[in-house]
C-alpha cells in the first residue's frame, strides 16, 4: 500500500513537470527570422531574369503573413551585394543570441532567387560561394534553419553534405527538430527554368500554392518542410516535363537532430481562408482584384483543401478537360468560404490563356486585348506582331502582342506584356516589365523598371531597379533605381538615389533624395534651427530633406551693421552619427545680404556682399525633437562697391584681396534645433 502511494506521488510529480515545462515552452515561443533574396541580374554572360525579385518578395509576404515571420524580422534584399547579405545576416545573428537568451526557439528561413552556377550564387558582377554562403548562414546560431535555392544549379550546394536525388520523404510531425534543411529548385547539373506563362519559376510558383495550403495532404491547417517539399518536387517536374531545357528536379539536404518536422505556415493565421470541397476537382487558377495570380494549382477529387489568402476580391478559373468555368467571389475577413461548382460560370477556353504576375503592382490594361486582324501584320506604316515574334519592329506604329525582346523603333511603340531590348520613339508603352531601354517624350511602363527610361515623362507604375532621366519621373512602388529630372516622385518606399530640383518619396530606406527641395512623406528631417555667427547673431533656418542630406533655408539678421543688416540663403547639410547623443553636422552656408543703394562719387550704384560658409557642426540630442550644435566657422565674404562687413567676434580674420573685396575668416557657429 505505501508502495503504491510512493509510485502514485512519483506519477503525479511527473506528470507535473511535463506539464510546467510545456507551459513554460509555449510561454516562451518561437521566434523565426527571414532573409528573402531575389536577384534578376546575374552579371556578364547571363540573361537578365524578368520574375527573381518578384518571386522573392512574393515568398517574403506568404512568409509575414501566414509563415510566423514579423514585420520586423522579415528582410527583403533586392539584387543585392555579398555584403549586404552577409551584413543583414549578422544583424539577425545578434537578434537570433538575444531571443535564445531569452529562452525562444529560434529559426531561420533563408530563400534565393537569380542565377547561379555549380560553385555559388551570382549576384551582378560577384560570386558567393556556396561554401561561404553556408558559412555565412551558420554563424547564425538558430536552433533550425532552412535555406531555399531557386536557381540554376542550386543542387550543388547539397553535395557537400552528401544530399542526392530521392523521392519525397516523411516524417512524423513535432516541435523538437533541431537541424537544418536545404530545398533546391534543381539538381547540380540541371538549369531552374522560369515561365512568362505563370511570370514566375516553376519552382517558387509550386512553392507558393504549397505554402498557402496546397500541400496540405494531411488537412490539419498547417503545412510542414516535407508536405511542402513533396508538393513543390511533384508539381515542378510536372510542369517541366515538355520544358525544351529538359525536366527539373528539386532536391534536398536534410540533418535533423531528435525527432519531427518543421511546420512552415499555418492557414489558419491568414484572416481569411477559401476552402475547395472534395468533390470539386481540377485546375485551379486564382486571381486578386489587381488580376495577380496568387495561386494555380491541381486538385484531385477526394479530400478537401483550404488555402490562406487576404480578404478581398478573386477571379477564379476551373479547367476540367477541355471545359473552362470562372468563378467570382469575395472572402470576408475571419471567415472560411466555402466554393461550390455553383458559383462557377462556363466561358471560352481562352479566358485562361492570359495571365499575370505579382511582380507589375497594377493591373495591366492591355492584358486581355486582342488584335483586331486576327494575324501578324508586318508593314512599314503598322507592325501587329505576336508574342512568338523575333525580329525588330520598324515603323510608325509599332503593336507586339505579349512578350517582345528586340527592338521596336517608331512614333509609337507599345508593347503589352513584357520587353527586353530598344525602344525608341515619341511614345513607348510597355505592359509588364522593362528590362532594355525606352527612348522619346513619353515613357510608360506597367511593371517593374529593371532598365533604363530617357525621356521628357517618364513612369513606371511598378518599381524601379534601373534607370529614369527626364524633366518628371515617376515610380509608384518605389525600388533601388536611380532618378535623374527636374522633379522626381517615388510613391513607395525609396533605397535608391534621387537626384533634382524637387524629389517627393513616400517613405525612405536607406535611399537618399539630393535636390533642392526633397519631401519625404514618412521618415524625412524637417527641423527649425535658431543659430549665431560672427556675422549674423539671429539667423532662422528651416531644414527639409533626409538626415543623410538635406537643405535648407535661411534669414539672417545683424543689428550692428548700417548696410548689410538683413540676409537671405540656402545650405546643405548631412547628420552623422557617432553615438545614439552625438552627431557631427557639416553644413555648407551661402548667406546673400540685401543690396544697398551706394554713391561712388556723382554716381549711385548698387552694392552687395555674399558669406559662403563651411560649419563642421557637433551636436547633441537632449531628446528626439531638441538638439543643439556647435562648430568653427570658416567664411569667405565677397563684396562690392561698398565696405565688408566687420565679424563680431573672430578666431582669425584677414584680408584676402582687397582690390576684388575678398575676405577670409575663421568664426564659430552655435544654434539650437527643433525637429517636427
Amino acid at each position: 500500500m505505501v508502495v503504491n502511494k510512493v509510485w502514485g506521488r512519483i506519477v503525479l510529480l511527473g506528470i507535473l513537470f511535463i506539464l510546467v515545462s510545456a507551459s513554460l515552452s509555449a510561454a516562451q515561443g518561437t521566434r523565426r527570422f527571414g532573409v528573402f533574396v531575389g536577384a534578376n541580374n546575374g552579371g556578364r554572360g547571363t540573361v537578365a531574369l524578368l520574375y527573381a525579385v518578384s518571386d522573392a518578395r512574393s515568398v517574403s509576404r506568404i512568409f509575414t503573413g501566414m509563415g510566423g515571420i514579423s514585420q520586423g524580422d522579415n528582410v527583403l534584399l533586392v539584387q543585392p551585394t555579398v555584403t549586404e547579405i552577409n551584413r543583414q545576416l549578422t544583424t539577425l545573428g545578434r537578434h537570433a543570441a538575444q531571443a535564445r537568451q531569452n529562452g525562444q526557439r529560434t529559426e531561420l528561413v533563408f530563400y534565393y532567387s537569380g542565377h547561379a552556377d555549380e560553385e555559388g550564387l551570382l549576384l551582378n558582377r560577384e560570386r558567393f560561394g556556396y561554401s561561404e554562403l553556408r558559412e555565412a548562414i551558420n554563424a547564425v546560431q538558430v536552433d533550425m534553419m532552412i535555406m531555399i535555392l531557386d536557381s540554376c544549379s542550386s543542387g550543388a550546394i547539397t553535395r557537400a553534405k552528401g544530399g542526392v536525388h530521392v523521392q519525397p520523404f516523411l516524417l512524423d510531425s513535432s516541435l523538437s527538430a533541431e537541424g537544418f534543411a536545404i530545398l533546391t529548385s534543381s539538381a547540380a547539373d540541371e538549369v531552374s527554368q522560369e515561365s512568362d506563362s505563370i511570370e514566375s519559376s516553376y519552382f517558387t510558383h509550386s512553392l507558393m500554392a504549397g505554402l498557402r495550403g496546397a500541400a496540405d495532404f494531411v488537412g490539419d491547417g498547417r503545412v510542414t518542410l516535407n508536405e511542402l517539399y513533396r508538393y513543390a518536387y511533384t508539381q515542378t517536374l510536372a510542369m517541366t516535363e515538355t520544358s525544351l531545357y529538359g525536366t527539373q528536379h528539386p532536391h534536398f539536404d536534410i540533418q535533423l537532430s531528435g525527432s519531427g518536422d518543421v511546420v512552415l505556415t499555418d492557414i489558419r493565421e491568414i484572416s481569411a481562408n477559401l476552402l475547395i470541397p472534395g468533390d470539386l476537382a481540377g485546375r485551379f487558377s486564382i486571381r486578386d482584384s489587381l488580376g495577380f495570380l496568387v495561386a494555380e494549382l491541381n486538385k484531385t477529387r477526394g479530400l478537401p483543401m483550404v488555402l490562406g489568402l487576404e480578404p478581398g476580391p478573386y477571379r477564379i478559373v476551373l479547367q476540367q478537360g477541355n471545359d473552362y468555368y470562372q468563378a467570382e467571389i469575395l472572402l470576408p475577413e475571419y471567415r472560411t468560404t466555402t466554393l461550390s461548382m455553383n458559383d462557377f460560370q462556363s466561358i471560352r477556353a481562352t479566358a485562361a490563356n492570359r495571365r499575370r504576375g505579382e511582380d507589375d503592382g497594377l493591373n495591366n490594361p492591355f492584358d486581355d486585348w486582342e488584335s483586331p486582324f486576327g494575324f501578324s501584320l508586318y508593314t512599314f506604316f503598322l507592325n501587329v506582331v505576336s508574342e512568338e515574334f523575333r525580329f525588330p519592329l520598324i515603323g510608325l506604329v509599332n503593336i507586339a502582342m505579349g512578350s517582345f525582346s528586340t527592338m521596336e523603333l517608331g512614333l509609337v511603340n507599345w508593347n503589352t506584356r513584357n520587353f527586353a531590348g530598344l525602344q525608341g520613339g515619341l511614345v513607348n508603352t510597355v505592359g509588364g516589365n522593362l528590362n532594355g531601354l525606352q527612348g522619346g517624350l513619353l515613357n510608360t511602363a506597367f511593371g517593374d523598371v529593371n532598365g533604363f527610361q530617357a525621356s521628357l515623362v517618364n513612369t513606371s507604375f511598378g518599381a524601379l531597379y534601373g534607370f529614369q532621366s527626364g524633366l518628371i519621373n515617376t515610380t509608384v512602388k518605389g525600388g533601388r533605381g536611380f532618378q535623374f529630372g527636374l522633379v522626381n516622385t517615388s510613391l513607395g518606399t525609396l533605397r535608391g538615389l534621387q537626384l533634382g530640383l524637387v524629389n517627393y518619396v513616400d517613405s525612405i530606406e536607406k535611399g537618399i533624395p539630393i535636390g533642392l527641395i526633397s519631401i519625404v512623406r514618412h521618415g524625412g528631417y524637417y527641423a527649425l534651427e535658431y543659430s549665431f555667427s560672427e556675422y549674423y547673431p539671429f539667423t532662422l533656418g528651416f531644414k527639409i530633406g533626409v538626415e543623410r542630406f538635406y537643405t535648407a533655408v535661411f534669414a539672417a539678421f545683424n543689428p550692428f551693421e548700417e548696410d548689410n543688416r538683413f540676409a537671405y540663403g540656402i545650405g546643405f547639410g548631412s547628420i552623422i552619427p557617432i553615438s545614439n547623443s552625438f552627431f557631427f553636422n557639416p553644413e555648407i552656408i551661402a548667406l546673400n545680404a540685401l543690396p544697398q543703394r551706394v554713391k561712388d562719387g556723382e554716381e549711385e550704384d548698387w552694392g552687395s556682399s555674399h558669406s559662403y560658409s563651411l560649419i563642421p557642426n557637433f551636436g547633441y540630442r537632449i531628446n528626439r525633437n531638441f538638439s543643439i550644435n556647435a562648430g568653427p566657422s570658416f567664411t569667405w565674404l565677397h563684396y562690392q562697391r561698398q565696405a565688408p562687413m566687420s565679424p563680431l567676434f573672430s578666431i582669425y580674420d584677414r584680408v584676402i584681396d582687397e582690390k576684388n573685396g575678398l575676405t577670409f575668416s575663421v568664426g564659430v557657429r552655435a544654434g539650437m534645433r527643433y525637429r517636427f
